[in-house]
Order: structure tokens, then sequence, then C-alpha cells
């Protein structure tokens, strides 16, 4: 694997935790303590994914971030309070940490494809 592989991949890796810091973000703020009631188990999914996708070096390994991208993006922009986040600058760390999340998920599945889309000269 090349180095342009494995910077690649490292992308899609900081992609999913930046999504997992939108998310429990303002959960952390609200509470003032890392030990925060979240709302779900997506900070820890997008963690794990992260982590499997920069150790297990097989060459569709990023896909599995892509993937995550993907579902995470689906399943916030059909949750109707998910979306009203985002339109609501007037509350600034949940509408922060919802953009962060969306951008950084479809960061993630643009990251995944192209490290699995390398040239010819770049797989290994």
């Amino acid at each position: 694997m090349t180095k342009r592989t494995m910077v690649k991949r490292h992308a899609a890796c900081v992609a999913l935790v930046a999504a997992a810091i939108g998310d429990a973000g303002p959960e952390i703020v609200e509470s003032r303590s890392l030990v925060a009631k979240y709302d779900g188990p997506g900070p820890l999914i997008c963690l794990g994914v992260a982590v499997v996708v920069a150790v297990v070096r097989w060459r569709f390994m990023p896909l599995l971030a892509a993937v995550t991208g993907v579902l995470f993006l689906v399943g916030g922009f059909s949750d109707a309070s998910f979306v009203g986040r985002l339109g609501t600058p007037s509350d600034p760390v949940p509408f922060v940490g919802g953009w962060l999340q969306m951008v950084a998920f479809a960061a993630a599945v643009v990251c995944g494809v192209v490290a699995v889309a390398a040239p010819k000269g770049d797989r290994r």
C-alpha cells in the first residue's frame, strides 16, 4: 500500500472522528462533562469504524467508512428533529455540531470511495 493510498484511507478516518465530535459535542457542552447523556451510539460507531478502517489493511476497507457515512447521512436527513437543528442558527452549539456531522460524513464517503478507486499505479 503506497503512502498516497494510506493518506486517503486516513482522511476517511479523520472525517469519521470529526463526525463523532459533531455528534457528541453538543451533549458534552451542555452537560460540561465527557460523561454525557448521549442520544445514541453514533459517536461510538463512528470511532469504532475509524479504528477498523485505519488498522485493517484490506484494500476495500475504506468502503466501510463510505457506507457508514451514507447510512448516517440518510438517517440524519430523515430525522425531522435533526434537520430542524440544521436550520436553527440561533442555537449555535447544536447547529455547528449538526453541520460538522453532515460535512464530515460526506467527506468520509468521498474519501472512502477515492481511497478505493486509486489509480492502478497506486494499488498494491
